[in-house]
């Protein structure tokens, strides 16, 4: 009697597209970065969810998750579970607001970008006070993450026209 195994179905072009943006967001985050308290301001978040507007869920979560993670891993390693998990967090959020009925979907996207990059912004104050045992110390990074959580929204809010204009390399 055989067992039937469920069938794992990877569309190589997504997984090409996705190892792309993995690697663009680690570069992105490992080599543009300005320092803050007990971390870094990067633009990762940007390239994260514009490539979520091409790639499905899964792939695009994986992506950043991996691609930001592993800049981490390079250069602040305590970070790098919490990375990990933040930044699955982020586009997941993303995607469910994106997937949402709302008429206008400009405002959709944009609302889904300034909701979701929000979990960066919480998640490595409290991945700070957890890490250094203390909540004040957490809170010694919020006005660098705060300026990064705007400068990302707002190059996302700049980046989208021109994004929504590409063709999709999956069409």
């Amino acid at each position: 009697m055989k067992s039937e195994s469920k069938k794992v179905s990877v569309d190589i072009r997504k997984l090409t597209i996705a190892g792309c943006l993995g690697a663009l967001v680690f570069l992105v985050t490992r080599f543009i970065q300005i320092p803050i308290p007990l971390g870094y301001f990067n633009i990762g978040n940007v390239v994260i969810l514009i490539g979520c507007l091409f790639l499905p869920m899964g792939y695009g979560v994986a992506a950043g998750a991996i691609g930001s993670a592993l800049a981490d891993l390079t250069s602040y390693p305590t970070y790098t579970l919490p990375t990990l998990i933040i930044k699955s967090l982020m586009p997941v959020v993303f995607y469910l607001i994106c997937a949402g009925k709302m008429k206008n979907k400009t405002v959709q996207t944009l609302l889904a970008v300034y909701v979701s990059t929000l979990i960066p912004l919480f998640g490595y104050t409290l991945t700070g006070g957890i890490l250094y045992g203390n909540m004040l110390t957490g809170l010694a990074q919020f006005p660098g993450l705060l300026l990064e959580y705007i400068a990302n929204a707002v190059l996302f809010t700049v980046a989208y026209p021109i994004a929504k204009k590409i063709k999709s390399p999956l069409e």
